[in-house]
């Protein structure tokens, strides 16, 4: 099986869990490869010049809380080239309810079959129609609704009718997604942290305090601090102390969230890295 049909039979059989029909998979299958070539951290190309980022990057920068304006660049991202506003907000929050990548294929996986049962027209073609190409030019039509949307609507339900034909032959084969497809769960935040409505922790204090390893001592933002600091990926043990190990992941997420400018590498929690860990400095 090559990368692509891996992908495709993995997604065929959510769609199918889910309830659709085999066509209305296929049409699911045309729509995503049109649209992102099965990448899950796809930016959309035209973008990428005018925002200075690249697939990795973005993904990067979205995951650290570099990049702030992921729901309003209208740049399209993911499977599905999610573009709007609020469609980019709802999967935004569902992969952080989820502590893993905005790129995370699995769990872009899971959104695409959350937000299409709310496309009724959609939704009702994969899931009742026997033909591919009807499923493929519904899905395009009605959820995706591209520019060009009708030219594109045919094209794609005639990709469709293709991708019926390998499933027929291959539904149920076993498959495997590359593992940098896939992102781990990073650790859960504990009840007793209060959540904003993005899923992020809400600081006992506001706006946190500037926290420094030689003169925090016992400060309830030490443990906020760890637990952003594991939620974006570098393993951090949450016992509220600041010592040279948790300066030293601080400082290696101060790289990645502010690769140009060094003089934010201090080991320091101030103002503009709580801001890239997610805590709105209002």
């Amino acid at each position: 099986m090559t990368d692509r049909e891996n992908k495709a039979l993995y997604i065929a059989e959510q769609c199918r869990k889910a309830g659709m029909t085999l066509a209305g998979a296929a049409g699911v299958l045309a729509n995503v490869q049109a649209e992102s070539a099965f990448k899950s951290t796809n930016l959309q190309d035209t973008y990428e010049k005018a925002l200075g980022y690249n697939d990795e990057s973005y993904t990067a920068a979205v995951d650290n809380g570099s990049y702030q304006n992921f729901t309003g660049d209208s740049a399209g991202y993911g499977l599905c080239q999610w573009t709007a506003g609020d469609r980019k907000d709802g999967m935004l929050k569902f992969h952080r309810q989820r502590g893993v990548s905005i790129g995370d294929f699995r769990t872009q996986v899971d959104w695409l079959m959350t937000e299409i049962r709310s496309y009724s027209r959609a939704w009702s073609a994969v899931t009742s129609s026997q033909d591919p190409f009807e499923c493929g030019y519904a899905v395009c039509r009605y959820y995706e609704i591209p520019a060009d949307t009708e030219n594109q609507a045919n094209y794609r339900g005639g990709i469709a009718q293709q991708w019926y034909s390998f499933l027929s032959q291959n539904i149920g084969a076993e498959y495997s997604i590359p593992a940098e497809d896939t992102a781990p769960a990073a650790a859960q935040v504990p009840a007793s942290v209060e959540l904003d409505e993005d899923g992020m922790p809400i600081p006992k204090t506001w706006p946190p305090r500037t926290l420094h390893k030689d003169r925090c001592t016992g400060w309830k933002e030490i443990k906020l601090l760890q637990i952003l600091l594991d939620l974006h990926g570098y393993n951090v043990l949450t016992d509220g102390i600041f010592g040279d190990a948790l300066e030293e992941k601080l400082k290696k997420f101060q790289q990645a969230a502010f690769p140009n400018d060094r003089s934010q590498w201090d080991g320091i929690a101030g103002p503009k890295t709580w801001g890239a860990l997610g805590v709105k400095m209002s």
